[in-house]
């Protein structure tokens, strides 16, 4: 026998209010779980917003760093070439007077370009002791610089040298023919 049936029996609650109280501790009972659903949905809706920040963040940091690393390879990039431009500027060896063509192929092997040496260079060039580079005042500025200058430049820029013999001795192959 429940409380209930024992107050009504003992004649302490009428029916109604018995009946009313039992109706009240179903509706409290009801809006208790309600609220604990709606704490629930309340908390994960929080969560999900959360790592949602969490992840965008995440994505912008991420995206921060690869277009920083971007800027950096870009101003690495720069220097090589304003370094490459400086040494090719100071230890050019083209002259002025030279009217022998000296012709040789582009770095992707295409064209076929000419510039002017003299005797002494063409033997440079030949021998190893000369590079022929590539240069950035024209689309045909092909500067002559010596072997270090050469080594030292393709450290940092080798897309820059365009013709560099092993060094050798080939004076016997520009000797003409006295026979």
């Amino acid at each position: 026998m429940s409380l209930r049936d024992e107050l009504l029996k003992a004649g302490l609650v009428s029916a109604d209010k018995a009946k009313k109280r039992e109706s009240d501790a179903r509706k409290q009972d009801h809006q208790r779980k309600k609220d604990k659903a709606q704490v629930a949905e309340e908390a994960a809706r929080q969560a999900e917003l959360r790592r949602q920040l969490e992840a965008e963040a995440e994505r912008k940091r991420e995206q921060d760093r690869q277009l920083n690393q971007a800027r950096v390879a870009e101003r690495q990039q720069r220097e090589r070439q304003e370094r490459a431009r400086q040494v090719i500027d100071s230890h050019r060896l083209n002259q002025i007077e030279a009217e022998i063509f000296y012709n040789f192929l582009d770095s992707d092997g295409r064209w076929i370009r000419a510039i002017r040496v003299t005797a002494a260079q063409r033997r440079g060039l030949a021998t190893g002791q000369l590079a022929i580079v590539r240069g950035d005042r024209s689309t045909f500025d092909f500067p002559l610089v010596a072997r270090e200058t050469a080594v030292r430049l393709a450290e940092f820029a080798p897309e820059r040298i365009l013709l560099q013999h092993p060094e050798g001795d080939a004076a016997d192959d520009l000797e003409p023919d006295s026979g």
